[in-house]
């Protein structure tokens, strides 16, 4: 069987070959998601070791498809910290990696390219049984200080 895909507005279709004797892809695939819950439990980790550190962040929570579902400004935190902690949770996710693993050459041109991609480390991907169902982040503090919250948060899932 020969399809023809669109895969850009500016370049010429392309032709893909799919053999008829490879196994079909089923229409439904069971997956994960993260609850309330599950997000509640890392922000109250994450805001218990900022307060442990003496740092003030922000905390955002991404589910598989980039979209914040918790997110929570800690008094003090500065606000700035708003919009990069949901840049850093949405590149997790997106990037399936942690943030922070981009050669810096190459950091300017993927943030231009994709608005919402930050290089600043921070946030963490949330893995289950190999598939990423989301990312947890946090900033507003050094970035030690930032990696150090998103780790515990992380780890209330006890993954």
């Amino acid at each position: 069987m020969t399809l023809i895909l669109n895969c850009c507005y500016n370049s010429a279709p392309a032709l893909v070959q799919h053999s008829a004797l490879e196994l079909p892809m089923p229409d439904i695939v069971p997956g994960y998601r993260l609850t309330h819950e599950a997000s509640l439990k890392m922000l109250q980790a994450g805001v218990a070791k900022a307060d442990a550190l003496g740092c003030k962040v922000s905390l955002a929570v991404v589910d598989a498809s980039c979209r914040l579902i918790a997110f929570l400004m800690m008094d003090g935190a500065r606000h700035f910290s708003i919009i990069t902690t949901q840049r850093k949770a949405i590149t997790a996710a997106s990037q399936r990696l942690p943030t922070g693993y981009a050669p810096e050459e190459n950091a300017l041109s993927m943030s231009v390219r994709m608005g919402d991609f930050t290089n600043v480390p921070g946030g963490f991907p949330i893995t289950v049984d190999g598939q990423v169902i989301g990312a947890v982040a946090a900033g507003g503090a050094k970035i030690e200080q930032d990696v150090e919250v998103a780790k515990a948060a992380l780890a209330a899932l006890k993954l």
